[in-house]
Order: structure tokens, then sequence, then C-alpha cells
């Protein structure tokens, strides 16, 4: 049986604000016949209003986590078989309209995964941080990444795996963030190469609350560091360990930093207002550089962001180590 090139994958989670409007841009774009979307355990309306886009449903009736649910819908359906690539994408999530044409270039050397960029849809100041940190993240870290051949995260609403990669990842509910785990599998397995398409765009919402946002960046840094343990990036024994100490050299030098001038407070205040002039002015660069001015006004509320990113990424720490089967904490959507 001759495979087909491209199918994409969905998996929805009580998705009824967003699963509509998502399917019906993605069908723009990919047959319907080509869409998968599988249903972990939903109890609100994301099943019918699937089944009501004519695409390819899998109603799961219990909750098994994300990894479990892709793993669920790809045996159902036999699509590392019957498809060249699969793309994994979201439910709150929407691929740009040249998305296909700037991802197939990338994919004739066959590499195992092709990361696309994923950008924020415009609402509000928390939406306006992350342009400025996806922007930091791709322009920057990821060309870099790339380059090194050290891809550490193909993020689960816009990566592309070769389906005979698939045969051969864990699907597993070890960690909050799936992607990461997959990713270092394909690493760890040697499956192949992870390429960055810096013009493939996927917009995706952010969490539009304090509440959402620090749920959100907890489940991220606690998947980080049950990651980390996972796969013993610790030990510096893979070229993909070591750019994860670049990684943890953050927290060492806030830590250091946060030492030093509880020692040296006459230092604090210059110490604060350098810090804040330069995050100011580098993400008004970056924000630029995108062409998103309209994030430009929320700047000088981004440093403290960083803070909190920090107490997180602590916090995560100790939940990794002392707390086991912890919830997913879903961040809550809002109607396209």
């Amino acid at each position: 049986m001759q495979k087909k090139s491209i199918c994409v994958v969905i998996p929805a989670y009580n998705e009824e604000k967003v699963i509509e409007a998502s399917l019906c841009a993605l069908k723009k774009l990919v047959p319907k016949k080509d869409i998968y979307v599988v249903s972990d355990g939903s109890q609100d309306n994301t099943v019918p209003l699937a089944y009501k886009a004519s695409v390819n449903v899998l109603p799961l009736q219990e909750n098994f986590g994300k990894a479990k649910a892709i793993s669920h819908l790809i045996k159902s359906y036999n699509l590392a078989i019957g498809y060249e690539y699969v793309l994994f994408s979201d439910a709150d999530s929407r691929l740009a309209a040249n998305f296909l044409k700037e991802i197939r270039p990338f994919i004739k050397s066959k590499p195992a995964c092709v990361v696309a960029r994923v950008a924020s849809d415009k609402k509000g100041f928390f939406s306006a941080f992350r342009t400025y940190e996806y922007g930091l993240s791709h322009f920057i870290y990821k060309n870099a990444q790339n380059v090194m051949k050290t891809i550490t995260v193909a993020p689960g609403c816009a990566s592309l795996y070769r389906s005979d990669v698939l045969k051969k990842l864990n699907f597993s509910n070890k960690t909050l963030t799936e992607d990461f785990d997959l990713t270092l599998q394909i690493h760890e397995k040697k499956l192949g190469e992870i390429i960055f398409a810096p013009k493939a765009l996927v917009y995706t919402q952010d969490p539009i609350t304090f509440k959402d946002y620090w749920r959100q960046v907890l489940r991220w840094n606690t998947g980080f560091w049950q990651n980390l343990f996972l796969h013993k990036l610790y030990k510096p024994t893979k070229k993909i360990n070591f750019e994860i100490y670049l990684s943890l050299l953050d927290l060492f030098a806030g830590i250091a930093t946060l030492t030093y001038l509880a020692f040296h407070p006459t230092f604090l205040i210059k110490f604060v207002i350098t810090l804040f002039a330069m995050t100011i002015l580098l993400a008004i660069i970056i924000i630029s550089a995108q062409k998103q001015f309209w994030a430009i006004i929320y700047t000088p509320l981004f440093p403290f962001i960083y803070g909190v990113n920090l107490v997180a990424y602590i916090l995560s720490f100790f939940r990794a180590i002392f707390r086991k089967n912890l919830p997913w904490q879903k961040v809550a959507r809002y109607k396209i």
C-alpha cells in the first residue's frame, strides 16, 4: 500500500470553545479525510463538534492523558502505516495559510521531525509577553540549536514526525510535557535529524489570567525537571545533555546573583534598574522585528514575569521530586 503524504493529529479534552474554528481553518489546508481528532474523555460538546466538521474522530470514554490518547489514535487508524508524516497540533492552534508550502522543502531529506515556529494570538498582556518570549526562543535559541543539531523541544502544537519514528517512541504519561519527552527520545535512540522550519507558523492561544499563566508555566517547568530525571540529562554523556546544561545555567546564575545582592544591598537598586532597562529594550527590539507593535505597550511589565517564571522554575523542581501523578492543569480557552 502506497503511503499518503501528511495527516494531522489533534488531541482534545473539553475543547468546545475552539475545536470548531480550528478544524474549519485546518480543512482549508488539509483534506478532511486526513484530519484525525482524539477526544481524551471530553465531557462537553467537543465530540459532536468534531463529527460535525466531518473529520475522523476517536471518542475515548476515559481520560488517558495527552500522550496515551495520541498513541491510541495512531494505533486505531494505523497512521504510522498509512502516512509518510504525521503532524501533531492542538485544538486551540491554527496553521498559517502557507504552512504546508513552508514545511514541504524540509521533508525532502527525510528528517525524523520538523519543528514549526509557534506564534501567539493577540490577546492581552500574557500574549504580548509570549510574543516576545517566542521571538527570543525561536529566532535565537531555536536557530542556534538547529545549527548545532540539539533542538530540545518539538512543540506539541507544531511538530511533524516521520511515521516510522512514531513506532519507536514511547508515548507515556511519565511527564507533564510529552513533547519534550518525545524529542529527547529521538535524540537518545538516534532516529534521525530534528529540523527547524522558521517560516512555518502555528498560532496558539495563551493564558489570559495570571492564575492560568501560573498553572501553565508550573506545568512546563515541572515537565522539564521530570524529563531531566527520567532521561538522566544531568549526565554529561550526550551532546543534547550539554544543551540542557545551558538551561540549568540560567537557574544557577539567578541564584548566585540573588545571593550576591543579599550580601551587597547597595548594588540592589542599580541591578534592578539595569535589569529592567535591558529586559524592556530587548523586548521592544524583538517585538518590533516581528512587526507585532501592539505588544510594545506591555513591555514595562515583562521584568515582573521573569520573577514569576523563576519562582515557578524553583518550585517545580521540588514538585517533580516529591509529588507523583500530578494533574495536567489545563489552561482555560477563549472562543476563537
